[in-house]
């Protein structure tokens, strides 16, 4: 036990003391006067007395009531202090529950956390190993889809899941670009050569009028050609993206000689894609006379308004002529005939 409560206990002791001292001296103060009273009454209403003696038993009853009243206080505050330590304590208890509470959960999400870093390894790993047998087996397959032979046993027999493949293809370029859009990594990388057998796959499979007819037409192919047209201007001007550019317009390219392919391509605007390309001098050569080749087999016999319109205010006609008068060979002889391509789908449109 406390000090404070040692003190306390002793307060209260000598207040009960005072308390019976203080009653028993009433006691016979009033003894004494009603024994006075009863002996003198007449005297004492002669004298005024009376009235005397009942002010000072109305003073007393007060005083008495007074100090009567401070006991319930003392006791009430005793009591407060009491109930104050109860609840006090009753706090300290939770307390201790809570921190034993809080320590559990910090250990449960320490495991936890363990094990998230745990699965994220084994996930990385499975990532890895999933990619470099994508990379492995695209490769092998883009080899094998160079022989037409094969190209038309696909899209005679699996025909879903050529449209499977192609809704995979379409998944991964665009996750792909939107990773490495600012700098694409090493060529070696597993991620790019899967990347790269994919299209080269895609390219190989629309090299023949069937493939092309069923790229265009399959919703899963027909949504790739989209994203690729959409995406080839945020692709990096790096050495690295240069594969997958090449690819890119090579599929272009055999689209392109699909009726329904080439005019997908026009709603696509994709005069703005071949002009951004040409457009930029750091571009190799290889580069410029896949764009050349692209606009060649687009604007040949050409007689759509809308379209002639939307080329010739959006290619860069000056500079496809001087590549024309320039000594490249192939790319001039490229550029010439787009060129004239060019000023004959001038001609149509001022005659009508």
């Amino acid at each position: 036990m406390d000090t404070d409560t040692l003190q306390d206990q002793t307060n209260l002791k000598d207040e009960e003391q005072f308390l019976i001292s203080v009653e028993n001296t009433l006691t016979t103060v009033e003894d004494s006067i009603h024994n006075f009273i009863k002996d003198v009454p007449q005297a004492l209403a002669d004298s005024g007395l009376d009235f005397d003696l009942e002010k000072l038993v109305i003073d007393e009853d007060t005083n008495i009531q007074r100090i009567i009243s401070s006991f319930p206080k003392s006791f009430t505050d005793q009591a407060n202090k009491e109930e104050e330590k109860k609840k006090v304590s009753a706090l300290e208890q939770e307390c201790e529950r809570l921190y034993i509470q809080l320590q559990q959960q910090i250990a449960e999400k320490t495991k936890a956390q363990e094990e998230i870093e745990y699965l994220r390894d084994q996930i990385l790993n499975q990532s890895t190993y999933c990619t470099s047998l994508g990379a492995v087996l695209g490769n092998l397959t883009w080899r094998a889809s160079r022989f037409p032979e094969i190209v038309d046993v696909w899209l005679s027999a699996f025909q879903d899941k050529i449209s499977e493949f192609l809704s995979i293809t379409n998944g991964s370029f665009v996750a792909f670009i939107n990773t490495y859009r600012n700098a694409f990594p090493p060529t070696s990388n597993v991620e790019y050569q899967f990347i790269i057998g994919l299209l080269g796959i895609v390219t190989n499979i629309s090299a023949s009028p069937e493939g092309r007819e069923f790229l265009i037409t399959d919703p899963n192919g027909r949504d790739f050609v989209q994203k690729m047209v959409e995406l080839m201007p945020t692709l990096p001007l790096s050495q690295g993206s240069l594969s997958l550019k090449r690819l890119m317009l090579m599929i272009l390219y055999n689209v392109s000689m699909n009726k329904t392919g080439l005019q997908h391509l026009f709603e696509l605007r994709v005069g703005d894609v071949l002009s951004f390309y040409l457009k930029n001098n750091s571009l190799p050569d290889e580069i410029q006379l896949l764009c050349l080749r692209v606009l060649h087999s687009i604007t040949y016999g050409i007689t759509n308004p809308t379209y002639i319109h939307d080329l010739m205010t959006t290619l860069p006609i000056g500079k496809i002529e001087d590549v024309a008068t320039s000594n490249k060979n192939e790319m001039s002889n490229c550029a010439k005939q787009v060129v004239k391509h060019l000023r004959d789908a001038q001609k149509f449109l001022n005659t009508n």
